[in-house]
């Protein structure tokens, strides 16, 4: 028995080779078919085709059986497109190496187009830092590439009307160019574009003017609310990308720039714009109010058009229109996502906004805010940061200066890790000097981490716990940081998902078989919990609360509330109020969603302590309570007024203690397997495929 090899994705193709020793030969070909194709197999079933056209490099025989070698000949050293040929036919055959077959079809292609969309990224990273970088590559054809998309850029530049050439006022100054660039990859990591940007120095850009800068963007919540909404509507969430968003927008006000002289000296027909000063008509990327331009321009479009502003999150638009359909909009920048629950008038949306705009409408979103958004079937949608996660583990944990553990880890933290100020570096300098040691930019990497935790609820108390010890970091710190790299290495594959029937989520068959089923058939619901006095260095108690909406978590929070509790109960209290300012943000942007003007509906607060639940349900002081901050009684007067209603939990069933603690491996495992699932990777599942089509012709019953 034979075993293929983990590491290469088995190939549809064979290789043939001859030896003239059979035993060698055996040897060698670990990977041949075993198949047993007796006169009446399958294969005998196949229906007779013409011949294909033999090229210098595949043939594919497979259909002719005139063609065929007969088995008692020695099979030809060329590729073939059918295994069932060699596995019945030829006494001997080779599986060879996906990447051969591959440089056999592309031997040719890659040559000429070596910045296609899907090729290769690898030979273009690192992207290079500007253009002198780049006039010192040996390879001809990367150095090509980059000049190419150089020309592209500035071709853009000037024939969208973005300069004119006039002379500058007294007192004026031109503000200089710089160029950045970058390699665009595509879901499954390839190459989609070599991207050059020419941006204005903002740093060097007139300081003087005292106009607000800030435009808004779609935070992260923002961008689960509105998928989790899609899949309550059991709609598609599709997406378009602006082309060169901020030319779009005009300039308002005078600003000259100077490009750099050697442009003009690479691209003789753009010299006229290269080394003077010229005015901008449009905005550029890279200047002061090039954001709120374009946010101001996209604006007063939409709003001209009918549609309604979100008053929770700026950058949210939706529209009702005439026939009752609704059209929902999310911007970041230049990237939007939109769905509507009628297709003709979405059609029509999306022909007059490309009227108005230069943009491209990509179809179902597949990849948002280096998300991966995968939107099933059945109307359920979920988001995950594999890759993201992947990008951080080779970073970090592949150049740690540690011995390697292959061992799985099942926990972010090992379970003895206490976090405290105790074992910080004396100073600055021993913290730099570990960090050379390990080869591990401690605060780089916990600001990874920190984004990754948008999406990964398992890990948000360890991130919380090592962000405190990002300036004097100790070794005991460094290892538990490599412990959590270790852990993600082990469990990359994990996203949140929305459903469109929320009886199938985790969450709510939890709470259907808990002591209040009633919370199942909730839509919109949060967890808070607390751990008491936890914090060694403060005696401040660990927070965490969870916002579910259509079965996926919208919103959470590991924390430490200020206060020093003196009870486990006022560390719950403590935490549900900041659980109920949470919510009710949330819950004001769901009220726009759905529409409701005058919302009346309560929000279900779920705990695991009677005695905040008792707090928060009444205005009756004790000794015990009556020195807990005012602010902290928001939770008392958002269930009086109707807003929140509490509700008790076990312990073993609250959700929100994920963040509050190092749990043990099953309860982390547990609590990881409701809030989270399980994402496929695309090569993993070709993969795994192959294995079950090898076990198949071995009659191994899978």
């Amino acid at each position: 028995g034979h075993q293929d090899d983990d590491d290469s994705m088995p190939c549809l193709s064979h290789g043939s080779s001859y030896s003239s020793d059979e035993d060698e030969e055996d040897e060698a070909n670990q990977f041949t078919w075993e198949a047993d194709c007796d006169a009446d197999d399958d294969y005998n079933d196949t229906q007779e085709i013409s011949p294909a056209v033999d090229s210098p490099l595949v043939v594919d025989n497979s259909a002719n059986r005139s063609q065929r070698p007969r088995r008692e000949a020695r099979a030809p050293k060329r590729l073939t497109m059918d295994h069932k040929e060699a596995a019945r036919d030829w006494k001997e055959a080779n599986r060879c190496q996906d990447v051969e077959l591959a440089a056999a079809f592309n031997a040719e292609v890659v040559a000429v187009l070596v910045d296609a969309s899907g090729s290769d990224a690898s030979p273009f990273e690192p992207a290079p830092e500007n253009l002198r970088a780049i006039m010192k590559m040996k390879n001809a054809k990367i150095k090509e590439a980059w000049l190419k998309a150089y020309y592209k850029e500035l071709k853009v530049l000037i024939s969208s009307g973005t300069f004119s050439i006039e002379p500058m006022l007294a007192g004026e100054t031109a503000v200089p160019t710089m160029e950045t660039n970058r390699v665009k990859l595509l879901s499954d990591g390839t190459l989609d574009k070599l991207k050059t940007r020419i941006v204005v120095r903002g740093d060097l850009q007139n300081k003087q003017f005292l106009e607000d800068k800030w435009s808004p963007t779609a935070s992260f919540r923002s961008l689960k609310m509105f998928l989790a909404h899609a899949a309550r509507l059991k709609v598609r969430v599709r997406q378009m990308d602006f082309i060169g968003a901020f030319l779009q927008a005009k300039v308002r006000s005078r600003v000259f720039i100077k490009m750099p002289a050697i442009y003009g000296d690479l691209f003789p027909d753009l010299k006229a714009y290269c080394g003077v000063p010229i005015r901008l008509v449009k905005s550029m990327y890279g200047m002061s109010l090039s954001g709120k331009y374009w946010y101001q321009e996209l604006q007063e479009w939409l709003l001209e058009c009918g549609f309604n502003q979100s008053k929770v999150i700026a950058c949210l638009f939706w529209k009702v229109l005439e026939d009752g359909s609704t059209i929902y909009l999310l911007d970041y920048v230049d990237d939007c996502l939109y769905f509507g629950t009628n297709d003709v008038t979405l059609k029509q949306f999306e022909n007059q906004i490309s009227g108005r705009f230069d943009l491209t409408l990509m179809g179902q979103a597949h990849w948002y805010l280096s998300t991966r958004i995968i939107q099933a079937a059945n109307f359920d949608v979920s988001l995950d940061q594999s890759r993201y996660c992947l990008s951080i583990v080779r970073k970090y944990l592949d150049t740690i200066g540690c011995a390697n553990v292959v061992r799985e880890h099942t926990t972010p933290f090992p379970l003895d890790f206490i976090p405290t100020v105790d074992d910080n570096s004396v100073d600055e300098t021993a913290a730099e000097v570990l960090s050379s040691e390990y080869n591990l930019d401690f605060a780089s990497c916990v600001g990874a981490l920190i984004y990754l935790a948008l999406s990964r609820i398992d890990i948000i108390h360890a991130v919380n716990k090592m962000a405190k010890f990002t300036r004097r970091p100790g070794r005991n710190h460094f290892m538990a940081l490599i412990h959590v790299l270790r852990y993600l290495r082990d469990n990359s594959y994990l996203g949140i998902s929305f459903y469109s029937d929320v009886e199938r989520s985790p969450i709510h068959l939890m709470l259907g078989n808990s002591e209040t089923p009633e919370l199942s058939k909730e839509l919109f619901f949060t967890f808070s919990d607390s751990s008491w006095n936890d914090d060694v260095d403060t005696g401040r108690s660990t927070g965490c609360y969870l916002i579910s909406y259509m079965g996926g978590i919208v919103d959470h929070s590991s924390n430490l509330p200020d206060p020093v509790a003196l009870s486990s109960a006022e560390a719950e209290y403590n935490e549900a109020c900041l659980a109920c300012m949470a919510t009710t943000h949330m819950r004001m942007l769901l009220d726009e969603l759905e529409g409701n003007k005058k919302p009346f509906w309560k929000v279900p607060l779920i705990l695991d302590s009677k005695s905040a639940i008792a707090m928060g349900s009444s205005f009756r002081d004790t000794k015990h309570t009556r020195h807990i901050l005012r602010r902290y009684h928001y939770v008392r007067e958002g269930v009086t007024a109707n807003r929140f209603q509490t509700f008790w939990i076990k312990t073993d069933e609250e959700l929100a203690d994920i963040g509050t603690k190092q749990t043990p491996g099953p309860r982390h495992t547990l609590l990881t397997n409701r809030l989270l699932v399980q994402v496929s990777d695309g090569a993993k599942s070709i993969k795994a495929a192959f294995a079950k089509l090898v076990q198949y012709k071995r009659g191994v019953r899978v």
